[in-house]
């Protein structure tokens, strides 16, 4: 439990950090409706689906916390429900003390623990294991803070940030185990490979190849493999059967004669609004490779280049001023373009310094980690194309892989050439914080009646 005790050192990083997000949490929650504070026995999906409009990200923790109601898919988020669980008795419990919804409150709290301690793991991967000095490790963890997806994360009522904050906490253990050449405990392992997997099933992906480049091959033992791999995916799917049983099969049964209520009542205006919203949806994403199950996730016609262009090293990093954060659900194209020249100059000098980065860092061992986490993410979304519509939303759980490549960078130069790159990527950071918190800003300030709505 020392992982989170902040360090002289760290306060007035966590302070700084811990003003930016409740600057721009305090934004989005004070533009939201009346109608998302208000207490009782309500229909808080059509009050938060309604008006909640940011990038696709999905607003169902804030159902959740209402009502109990699981509008997320728990097969691939298996813990989301528990980690919320608490959450919910705690909003029941003041909204029938106070007669007022805290969900939005009580959301924004969680996100901002996970945020500042993601923020702070990135800074101690920076300074005590690649010892990068103070104003060095500063600036990449301002970086990785002024990454456009990253910010967004931190402020949206999903998991991502989540995903975030284990996924760096992870890779800072992990940090340490390399740099103290020590070995994770099987326990550990299991531990963590649970919670990340719980949260983002693909995720625990990342911590098995961890334990690999930790521990080496002696990992692979048939012992290892049991403790840490099968014992919590049981446990994981013990947690889902109890779940899906107890909250998800009940509330089932209710939406269906919610639903054929809506159809007897509202048929011919339910189907219209059907057939435009799938309309739009099968115009604005590609083909799935099969609609056989997990397949039918996949997309094999979506053009890669102009992914990666637009939205995986796009939209991701730099804001696109048009459609500014609207969702693809709805009223977003699948691509949109800059509208300066100078946007894809900076696009194009961060992937080649990256890439470059991950070629001179190709012998560090943490680095090589990030790769395989990298690949891992780049074959589910390019290959596969699993969510590569939307392949924006899901940064948070890769793109501190960037900041961290070019960091390895600084680290492995020589100082003659350290103060030109000191130079280079304070630029970007500086750039990055300014033009994304400025559109961020501007579009927490847009009245959520004025948002383009489908």
């Amino acid at each position: 439990m020392n992982i989170f005790k902040i360090h002289k050192e760290e306060r007035w990083i966590a302070l700084l950090t811990l003003l930016f997000l409740l600057c721009l949490n305090w934004m989005l929650i004070s533009n939201y409706p009346d109608s998302f504070t208000k207490g009782g026995t309500l229909g808080y999906w059509s009050i938060f689906s309604k008006d909640f409009r940011v990038s696709g990200y999905d607003c169902w923790s804030y159902v959740m916390l209402s009502n109990l109601r699981i509008h997320f898919e728990t097969t691939r988020h298996p813990l989301f429900l528990s980690i919320l669980y608490p959450l919910y008795l705690l909003n029941h419990g003041m909204m029938w003390l106070f007669g007022s919804n805290f969900a939005v409150y009580i959301m924004a709290l969680l996100l901002l623990f996970c945020s500042i301690y993601s923020v702070l793991f990135m800074y101690r991967i920076f300074r005590q294991i690649l010892e990068l000095r103070k104003f060095d490790a500063f600036m990449f963890t301002a970086m990785f803070l002024s990454i456009a997806h990253v910010m967004v994360a931190m402020i949206v009522p999903d998991h991502f940030v989540i995903s975030l904050f284990l996924l760096t906490m992870t890779l800072y253990i992990a940090g340490l185990k390399i740099k103290n050449k020590s070995n994770f405990k099987l326990w550990q392992i299991a531990v963590l490979f649970f919670v990340t997997s719980g949260v983002t099933l693909t995720n625990g992906a990342k911590t098995l190849f961890t334990a690999l480049f930790v521990n080496g091959k002696k990992y692979l033992s048939p012992k290892s493999i049991a403790l840490t791999v099968f014992l919590p995916l049981v446990l994981l799917l013990g947690v889902y059967w109890f779940q899906y049983n107890v909250f998800e099969v009940p509330q089932k049964q209710v939406i269906h004669k919610i639903e054929k209520s809506n159809k007897e009542k509202k048929g011919a205006e339910v189907a219209k609004h059907n057939a435009i919203r799938d309309k739009w949806i099968s115009a604005h994403t590609g083909r799935p490779l099969s609609d056989a199950p997990l397949l039918n996730l996949t997309d094999a016609t979506t053009p890669r280049v102009e992914t990666m262009v637009e939205n995986l090293f796009g939209e991701s990093i730099q804001l696109h001023q048009g459609h500014l954060l609207e969702d693809l659900s709805f009223t977003r194209p699948m691509f949109v373009k800059y509208n300066h020249w100078f946007n894809y100059a900076v696009e194009a000098i961060i992937v080649i310094m990256f890439a470059f980065s991950l070629w001179r860092g190709r012998n560090v061992k943490l680095l090589r980690m990030c790769m395989a986490w990298f690949a891992l993410d780049m074959i589910l979304h390019l290959v596969l194309g699993f969510g590569i519509s939307e392949v924006y939303i899901m940064s948070a759980d890769w793109i501190f892989i960037i900041p961290l490549a070019l960091a390895t960078l600084m680290h492995l130069s020589d100082d003659r050439y350290k103060i030109a790159l000191r130079i280079v990527f304070s630029c970007i950071t500086l750039y990055l914080l300014l033009w994304n918190a400025s559109l961020l800003v501007s579009y927490l300030n847009t009245p959520f009646d004025q948002i383009p709505k489908f």
